[in-house]
């Protein structure tokens, strides 16, 4: 986020936690938003002869949210039920400390080390601030780089990728007594890049995105010590 949109909204939700303290510092609100993951595949089929035509043919596939799901519970050791969903937390839509989890009824799976999202360096940046109430919001365009890998500490995934394309970051928060309420949320990335399917390259086109469906109160984590 480019410094002009980053300060006005920082000032418009400081300035109504300056009105309104907040009732506690021992808690933080997350955003939490559904990912949807719609990738077009193409790879390398197999040579055959039929006459005297020998033809090199490709293979035509996609990558969805639930082969991702799927993916990540063989990698993890576990099985995931068609109603699980993939889910991306950042705490008052703060991008830079954001957390994936795989959520299947009452389960909660951290999946956030098989994940990597780099922001562009090249931005542009739309926002608005009420100063009055403090409501604000933002549409931020940039080149973001997205992957799907191995953090080590458990079995290789069947899928990974790793692509980049147009993003497009919308937030938009509405705030009561130093709370942001009615906030919503969504991302949404046109991509392109390469990666494999059990070692089998792929060449990839699709879009990668996350639409809010709410938020939720969770304890902070402790403050970091970095000491005198």
């Amino acid at each position: 986020m480019n410094l002009p949109s980053k300060l006005l909204t920082a000032a418009a939700l400081a300035a109504a936690t300056f009105l309104y303290p907040a009732s506690t510092e021992a808690q933080q609100v997350d955003a939490v938003l559904n990912i949807n993951i719609q990738l077009n595949t193409v790879s390398q089929g197999p040579v055959t002869t039929v006459g005297s035509t020998t033809q090199s043919r490709v293979v035509y596939s996609s990558i969805t949210t639930r082969d991702v799901i799927r993916a990540l519970g063989a990698a993890e050791g576990t099985t995931f039920s068609r109603q699980a969903k993939l889910v991306l937390l950042t705490p008052t839509n703060n991008l830079d400390l954001w957390t994936v989890q795989v959520r299947d009824g009452s389960r909660k799976v951290d999946v956030t080390g098989f994940f990597v999202h780099q922001a562009g360096s090249a931005e542009v940046d739309g926002a608005w601030v009420n100063n009055r109430n403090g409501n604000a919001g933002e549409n931020d365009y940039s080149l973001d780089a997205f992957a799907l890998q191995d953090p080590g500490a458990f079995q290789p995934l069947g899928i990974h990728f790793a692509v980049s394309g147009l993003t497009v970051t919308s937030q938009q928060g509405i705030v009561r007594r130093g709370q942001i309420t009615g906030q919503t949320s969504r991302i949404s990335a046109r991509v392109s890049g390469a990666g494999d399917v059990q070692g089998n390259l792929i060449l990839i086109e699709g879009n990668i995105s996350a639409e809010g469906s709410g938020t939720e109160t969770v304890d902070a984590p402790p403050p970091i010590d970095v000491g005198v």
